[in-house]
């Protein structure tokens, strides 16, 4: 099969991660792979991909970017466009009609505007709380994969990085410092809990949250540790980890921690919200509800490990990069099929 695939973020997150690690497994797979990227999008694709750079970073509705992706896709002549989050559903959707070619977009987030989508001639969600935003005859749920490799793990990491003196437990939070991650409810959350928590993460926010730290007493057990490299690797060492987002698409955090069988802990957001517990989540923006289930996950952290046992073995198959490249191929040749 010959598939075209198509990203307008220059980003370096979760999005372009999945992208450029479905890019290649699909290749691996056999199938011609091209892509259309912005500029910033090298050295990350196996060498049987062919690239396209164009300058995505214009307006949606730009003649020359329409234009130019237009001929690109033209010239590629693919069975399948696929394009990700917004921009790329919009795009496609303002060319669709001059192209030929079955168009697919895959919605990684909660949207305002989904009228890109709606035109498209199938959907693929991350999460089922994103396909719920709307109707559409051929969607399909495939959850984000990750590349499970060996990890190495120091059991002392977090407990240095948080200059524990006494031993007690830690709990771990990872993102970007930004309102939507809502990680100052989850600091006056912290309030009378006797453990350390490590935030994890970068962004605007962050003189904020210093400023809530050190007006609520909190110096002492909550800990912004800034940007780490390879920030998974501090989750074997903590004792839980906590999602304290207000709105999620899918959170890559959850299926890291639950692939090193480490429980986890949300706000009741898309995808903790259909495949956590329900006992191990909480009303979004409710501080007094997340510290309560804290408190009752420490006082028994043994217990809440095991009811976490079968959700461990799950995330191995369901989580797996592997799944989620086979999931998008199924359903590719599938609609190719129905055409």
């Amino acid at each position: 099969m010959k598939i075209c695939e198509l990203i307008a973020s220059d980003g370096n997150g979760g999005l372009e991660s999945h992208f450029v690690d479905l890019c290649n497994g699909l290749a691996a797979k056999g199938h011609q792979v091209n892509v259309i990227v912005p500029q910033n999008f090298s050295g990350l694709f196996s060498n049987e991909i062919i690239i396209h750079h164009l300058h995505l970073n214009k307006s949606r509705r730009n003649p020359l970017l329409l234009w130019s992706l237009y001929k690109t896709i033209r010239n590629i002549a693919p069975d399948i466009v696929h394009g990700h989050a917004s921009k790329g559903a919009n795009l496609l959707a303002i060319i669709k009609r001059f192209i030929p070619y079955l168009c697919v977009a895959t919605i990684h987030n909660l949207k305002s505007n989904l009228n890109g989508y709606k035109k498209m001639d199938a959907v693929i969600g991350v999460s089922k709380g994103v396909l719920a935003q709307f109707t559409h005859p051929r969607k399909q749920l495939i959850y984000n994969g990750l590349d499970v490799k060996p990890i190495q793990h120091s059991q002392s990491t977090l407990v240095d990085l948080c200059k524990q003196s006494i031993p007690r437990p830690i709990i771990l939070s990872i993102g970007r410092l930004v309102e939507a991650k809502d990680f100052a409810m989850l600091i006056n959350a912290w309030q009378g809990i006797d453990a350390d928590l490590a935030i994890v993460g970068d962004g605007p926010l962050k003189k904020l949250l210093e400023n809530q730290i050190e007006s609520l007493d909190l110096s002492s057990s909550v800990h912004l540790l800034g940007y780490v490299n390879n920030a998974s690797s501090l989750i074997k060492s903590a004792d839980l980890i906590v999602i304290s987002s207000k709105r999620e698409g899918f959170n890559y955090v959850m299926a890291e921690a639950l692939l090193q069988q480490k429980p986890v802990l949300s706000t009741d957001v898309p995808a903790p919200n259909e495949i956590l517990p329900k006992q191990f989540l909480t009303p979004p923006s409710d501080s007094n509800a997340m510290h309560d289930k804290i408190e009752a996950c420490l006082a028994d952290l043994d217990s809440v490990n095991a009811e976490f046992e079968t959700l461990y073995n799950w995330s191995q198959k369901t989580f797996s990069l592997e799944s989620m490249v086979n999931s998008t191929e199924i359903f590719f040749l599938n609609i190719s099929k129905a055409k």
